[in-house]
C-alpha cells in the first residue's frame, strides 16, 4: 500500500510539472523559432506541445510565429511579465510598442489593449513580407 502511495504521488508531481511553466536555462537555451538565445526574462515565452514537448522563446512574437508556421494549437503557452510570473499566453494581454529581442513590440501588461491575436496578426504580417 505505502509503494503504490509514493508511485501515485510521483505520477502526479510528474504530470503537474509538465503541465506547469518552467524557467529556460537563462542565456543558454535556444529560441525555438529564430534560434537566438533566450536570456531576458521579461520577455520570454513557452508552449508544451501535445507530446509534451517543452519549446521556449525570446520574444511572444516569436511563439506566435512557431504556433503559425506549423498550424498548431498547442495546449499550453505562457509568457513572462517583468514581475518573473509565467501567464496564459492566451489570456494575456499586451502593451505595443516596447522594445523586445525580436523588435515584435509585444509586451506582456495587465493593463495592456492588445491580445495574443494580435500578435498572431504581427507575427503572420512580419512572415508575409518578402
Amino acid at each position: 500500500m505505502k509503494r503504490l502511495a509514493l508511485a501515485l504521488m510521483a505520477l502526479l508531481v510528474a504530470c503537474e510539472s509538465a503541465d506547469a511553466p518552467k524557467d529556460p536555462i537563462w542565456g543558454k537555451q535556444p529560441c525555438g523559432s529564430c534560434a537566438m538565445l533566450v536570456s531576458e526574462p521579461p520577455h520570454a515565452a513557452q508552449l508544451v506541445t501535445a507530446d509534451g514537448t517543452r519549446v521556449y522563446f525570446d520574444d511572444v512574437g516569436c511563439l506566435a510565429a512557431y504556433v503559425l508556421e506549423r498550424n498548431i494549437s498547442p495546449p499550453k503557452m505562457w509568457v513572462r511579465d517583468a514581475a518573473g510570473t509565467w501567464v496564459d499566453a492566451r489570456s494575456a494581454k499586451f502593451k505595443t510598442g516596447g522594445k523586445t529581442p525580436m523588435d515584435f513590440g509585444f509586451v506582456h501588461a495587465p493593463d495592456g489593449d492588445a491580445s495574443f491575436a494580435d500578435v498572431e496578426r504581427a507575427a503572420k504580417k512580419r512572415a508575409e513580407k518578402p
